[in-house]
């Protein structure tokens, strides 16, 4: 439908087009995780969908990692990660570079329950057939190597990204103005636009006020990215904190990406001490603070919020963008039966002391 605004300015009627739009759901967030959602509910679901945040562009700096599997201490995850990562290699398949490679990886701990949290994702990743190994004895971290992981390169995955949505048909804004929840829809506009959608989708903690007050469990974080002068050794390199999720990823030309888990510079010396290799010199020269929407038992929640039309979906951690797919079908009521077990026990209070997980809310907690 379109509407016409009618200016009376200075005794002259001008026309312009004001248009209608309707979707079925509206995903708030900036991340790899929010974009493949939204194109999973596009294109393999066949919903109607804005996806509402200002994406990064390939030369800035990463805030995502993605992998699969991820530390878990849940088999069940694991399960529903094997069949979940064929869902998104199908997605992101066609011509050009590809969007994802196989690498090695290495998760390690620095406290006395993250060290037995590794333990026992080591163990688990290894019943589902991936080749592990433990850090060597003289390592300054507690760990091990996961061999053969799939990756998703974060800047070939952002450059093609707007053209994969587009042919999805997922409308694609970087901001939504005057946003309101009613109790069956969500109203909003943009560029000229009047939209309205039966559910909004919050992933990432840069659209956590639009909520008002967060449900109990969920808290506010930050994280700081950053980018390194080029380290020797450790180009092609990806390290992992099993228990924040805290991330460095070298690049090709030897250059270090991270998302650190703190707020401050003191925390962020802190961390890059201990995950980086002795005596390691890194320059940093690129830097930005973000918030992060996190759960405070370390696992992931589907929330929907009372009387309202809008729900939280947060805390994936490393797998996020890998699960998106099976969310995709837990939304729109076509998910297998392991996969609304597995979302519907994370979509309640009642049932979180049983889906625990290993991740915990680690630097930055406000």
């Amino acid at each position: 439908m379109r509407l016409q605004a009618v200016d009376i300015g200075n005794g002259r009627a001008e026309a312009s087009q004001v248009n209608e739009e309707s979707f079925d759901f509206a995903v708030a967030g900036n991340s790899a995780f929010a974009a493949m959602l939204s194109l999973a509910l596009a294109r393999t679901r066949k919903r109607k969908v804005c996806l509402i945040g200002q994406l990064p562009g390939p030369l800035q700096i990463s805030r995502d990692i993605a992998l699969s599997p991820g530390p878990t201490s849940h088999p069940e995850t694991l399960e529903l990660l094997k069949s979940a990562t064929g869902d998104l290699r199908s997605l992101l398949s066609g011509p050009g570079e590809p969007v994802l490679m196989r690498r090695n990886v290495t998760f390690a701990a620095l406290t006395a329950p993250g060290r037995a949290a590794a333990g026992h994702a080591r163990h688990l990743l290894a019943t589902a057939g991936v080749v592990t190994a433990p850090l060597p004895e003289t390592a300054s971290l507690y760990g091990f190597i996961a061999e053969g992981i799939w990756v998703l390169r974060p800047r070939v995955f952002f450059a093609g990204l707007k053209a994969r949505l587009s042919e999805a048909g997922v409308v694609a804004v970087e901001t939504a103005e005057d946003l309101q929840i009613g109790r069956n829809r969500v109203r909003f506009a943009y560029a000229h636009t009047f939209a309205e959608a039966r559910t909004l989708i919050v992933t990432d903690a840069s659209h956590a006020g639009i909520l008002g007050a967060l449900p109990a469990g969920i808290a506010t974080g930050k994280r700081i990215a950053l980018l390194t002068d080029p380290v020797p050794g450790l180009a092609g390199r990806i390290l992992v904190d099993i228990e924040t999720g805290g991330h460095v990823a070298g690049r090709s030309d030897g250059r270090l990406e991270a998302i650190v888990p703190a707020d401050d510079d003191s925390e962020l010396v802190r961390w890059l001490g201990a995950f980086l290799p002795p005596d390691t010199t890194a320059r940093v020269i690129a830097r930005t603070r973000f918030p992060v929407l996190l759960s405070r038992d370390g696992a992931p929640a589907v929330m929907r919020l009372p009387r309202r039309a809008a729900m939280l979906a947060i805390g994936f951690g490393v797998s996020g963008p890998f699960l998106a797919p099976a969310l995709a079908r837990f939304l729109t009521e076509t998910a297998q039966t392991g996969e609304t077990a597995w979302f519907s026990a994370r979509s309640t209070d009642s049932s979180r002391s049983r889906i625990t997980d290993i991740g915990v809310l680690g630097g930055g907690l406000t």
